[in-house]
């Protein structure tokens, strides 16, 4: 399950990472917890995220409800761009909205085995 997250993880990753503008970052979207730069952009949630989660973050390394949590914030973030696209998610069969209903039932799953 948790190598099934991870590989869910790709398109959130790939949409986020859309989002930063890498032009402008100091760091070149490398998440600094103690940068002042960082901690006060517009992008920070996005950007820290895309720090924890991204290939080079162990991920297969981290006990399951880490990836689990992960997968909850990508869901809320790609909800969000949906919404704001205009999209029903329960019915519209773009990208996102596919990526978005498996990753709820993913989720979901995930939760029942951690409990």
């Amino acid at each position: 399950m948790k190598t099934e997250i991870i590989a869910m993880l790709a398109f959130p990753r790939k949409m986020i990472g859309d989002h930063i503008p890498l032009e402008s970052c100091q760091h070149a979207g490398n998440f600094s917890s103690g940068d002042t730069g960082c901690l006060e952009c517009e992008t920070r949630l996005e950007c820290e995220w895309l720090y924890c989660n991204d290939e080079s973050a162990a991920l297969t390394e981290k006990p399951l409800d880490v990836v689990a949590d992960a997968l909850a914030s990508a869901v809320l973030y790609v909800d969000a761009c949906v919404a704001r696209a205009g999209h029903n998610a329960r019915t519209c069969h773009c990208q996102a909205c596919d990526w978005l209903r498996r990753a709820r039932q993913l989720h979901e799953t995930a939760e029942h085995v951690l409990e």
